[in-house]
Order: structure tokens, then sequence, then C-alpha cells
């Protein structure tokens, strides 16, 4: 009787204990079921679109040697089809620490190939897919991959809202084209984001915006600052009185 009490509260540790967590694959199932992440809807743009995310999300982590099915406190996705350069690109970081990079963009290949993996994938209704991946240690995700870093951190730290107060201190206020959204797993729940934010073009300043104020200027830089991530380096206000 002892030992099955013991057995039985063993089972229900456990069981409580694994309630905060979410394997990749059933992250990638629960992102795919969400009808706004994909903007298409066409059946077959549908059908390609779900089977590409599921070889560059578990396939593509896999690589990086994290098995897509086993459950983490702790997972971060940033990618889309659609960024600037028209390629997928994504960034996965499991418990605040395993980073891997799944990307099929050649300009990034052109100029880094060798620290890349290269992955095929035949096993599609439509054709084989090659993407490739990298894994990055914190060091380097974050002096290599400011634009991805600075948003990581905006949703880490839960700092999302304090941004989106930056962003609406005036009409003209620098927002960057990001085709990409988050997703991040913590604390049992899931939330997704769309940050529109490149820290590559605000970190030298606030340039070419003739109907944005000094003094805005310099309130945005300061917000952005106070969020103590990255912070504008060079913002070329002129000060107050000579307005």
């Amino acid at each position: 009787m002892k030992n099955f009490l013991l057995l039985f509260s063993i089972m229900l540790f456990s069981s409580c204990n694994s309630q905060g967590k979410i394997t990749m694959r059933q992250m990638n199932e629960n992102l795919l079921k969400d009808k706004n992440s994909i903007t298409y809807r066409d059946p077959k743009t549908i059908k390609m679109l779900t089977d590409a995310y599921k070889v560059f999300r578990l396939l593509g982590v896999k690589s990086c040697d994290i098995d897509p099915d086993k459950k983490y406190s702790q997972i971060y996705i940033e990618d889309g089809f659609h960024d600037e350069e028209g390629f997928y690109n994504g960034i996965f970081i499991i418990n605040n620490k395993n980073i891997c990079e799944v990307t099929t963009s050649p300009y990034k290949l052109h100029q880094d190939s060798v620290s890349y993996t290269k992955v095929k994938e035949k096993d599609i209704s439509y054709g084989e897919m090659v993407f490739y991946t990298k894994k990055l240690s914190i060091e380097d995700f974050k002096n290599k991959y400011p634009d991805e870093y600075f948003r990581y951190e905006l949703v880490r730290q839960n700092k999302v809202n304090a941004f989106e107060k930056c962003l609406a201190i005036d009409q003209y206020t620098p927002k960057s084209i990001v085709y990409a959204r988050s997703h991040y797993f913590t604390g049992g729940k899931m939330q997704t984001y769309h940050l529109p934010i490149k820290y590559s073009d605000i970190k030298n300043g606030i340039e070419e915006l003739p109907y944005f104020k000094e003094s805005k200027k310099k309130e945005f830089t300061e917000c952005i600052n106070e969020l103590n991530i990255l912070k504008i380096h060079n913002s070329s206000i002129k000060s107050s009185s000579s307005q």
C-alpha cells in the first residue's frame, strides 16, 4: 500500500511538473491551428506552407540537436516566409539558451556559408526541400543578430507593452517593416507578437525624418534606452532651445 501511494505521488508530481511544458511539435501544431498565422486562403498554398513549417520548425531544430518531441518550459520562435528578402528565416530558442537558426536565404549563405549545415527533406508531397541551419551561442546571437536579439529580449523580459508606448510617442515614430512574427511559450501559455522594429535602423540615431520633431526624437530615444536592452548610441538630437 505504501509503495502504491509513493508511486501515485511520483506520477502526480510528474504530471503537475509537465503541465507548464510543451514540445516543439505541439507548439507547431497549435500555431498552425491559428488561421491568422497564414494569410493565404488558397487550400493548395495553405497545404504547402503547413508542410513547409513542419519541416523548417521541426527538422530544423532537430538538426541543431534539439529534440522536437521533448517537453520544454520555454520556447521562442521568430519566423516568417515573407521577411525583407523573400525567403524563410527562423530563430528558435529553447529554455533561453539553446539557439538554432534555420534559413533558405541565399543572401545569408553568400555571407557565411561555411558555418551552416545543409539539410534535405524528401518526404513531403511537393518535392525535395533544402534548407540550412546553424547553432548559435548567446554571445553570437547578441553580437551578430542585433535585430532578432532586440525583439527576443522585448518578449522574454515582458517589455512589449513598454516598447509599444515608445512607438506611440508620435505618428512619425520610426517603425521598421518586419514580416516575421514572434511566438513565445512560457509559464504554460503561448503568445504571438508582431514587433515592427529593427535595432539596426535606429542604433545610430533617428535621421531623415523631417516631420518628426526633435523633442519627440529625444523622447523616443530615451524611451528605447530605458528598456535597457540595446541602446541608441547617437541620436543626433538638437537641444530643445533650438526649437
